[in-house]
C-alpha cells in the first residue's frame, strides 16, 4: 500500500511539473510579446521606437533604449545557457553593450534581443519538467531562473517607456 502512495505522489508532481513547465514557457512568452499583470513587455514597449529615441540619452550616464534591449538579450542568454547546462561567465562589458548611434545599430539590437527571446524559448521547451526544480546556481533553481527573466523583462520594458515618455517631453523641458 505504501509503494502505491508514492507512485501516486510521484505522478502527481510529475504532473504537476508538466503544468508548470506549461506555465513558466506561456509566461516567458505572454511577458514579452505582450504583457503580464503590471504592465505592457518589451516588444511593446519597442514597438515604433526610432533610431533616434533609441539612442537618446536624458543625461549622459543614463542607459539608452538600445542598451537596454541588448541587455535584455544578454540576461536571456544567461538564463539559456542555465537551462542547457552549457556554461556561462559574466563579462560587464557584455552586459551593457554600446550600439552603433545609428538605425543600423537599432535594427541589430532589436534583431538581438528578438534571437535572444528565440533561444530562451527553446530553451525551456527543450528542458524536460521534471528538471524545473533542480538547482542551477546558488541556493536558484531553473524554474527561479525561468520566472525571473520573465520579471526582469518587465522592469526593463517599465524603464523603455519612461524613456519614451522623457523623450517625448524633452522639447518641453528645454
Amino acid at each position: 500500500m505504501a509503494s502505491r502512495h508514492k507512485k501516486a505522489r510521484r505522478k502527481s508532481t510529475l504532473g504537476g511539473n508538466d503544468a508548470l513547465h506549461a506555465w513558466a514557457l506561456q509566461r516567458c512568452q505572454h511577458t514579452y510579446r505582450r504583457r503580464n499583470w503590471a504592465g505592457k513587455g518589451p516588444l511593446p514597449a519597442i514597438k515604433d521606437v526610432t533610431a533616434e529615441q533609441a539612442h537618446w540619452r536624458p543625461q549622459p550616464d543614463q542607459h539608452n533604449i538600445a542598451e537596454i534591449a541588448m541587455h535584455m538579450g544578454y540576461w536571456k542568454d544567461r538564463v539559456t545557457h542555465a537551462l542547457t547546462g552549457r556554461t556561462w561567465k559574466y563579462r560587464d562589458a557584455d552586459n551593457w553593450r554600446t550600439v552603433d548611434p545609428n538605425a543600423g545599430g537599432w535594427a541589430a539590437a532589436q534583431a538581438e534581443l528578438e534571437a535572444a527571446q528565440r533561444r530562451l524559448v527553446k530553451a525551456i521547451r527543450a528542458l524536460p519538467p521534471v528538471r524545473l526544480m533542480e538547482r542551477a546556481v546558488g541556493p536558484w533553481k531553473l524554474f527561479d531562473f525561468i520566472v525571473d527573466i520573465a520579471t526582469h523583462d518587465s522592469y526593463h520594458a517599465a524603464q523603455i517607456f519612461v524613456l519614451r515618455r522623457l523623450y517625448s517631453g524633452r522639447d518641453a523641458q528645454a
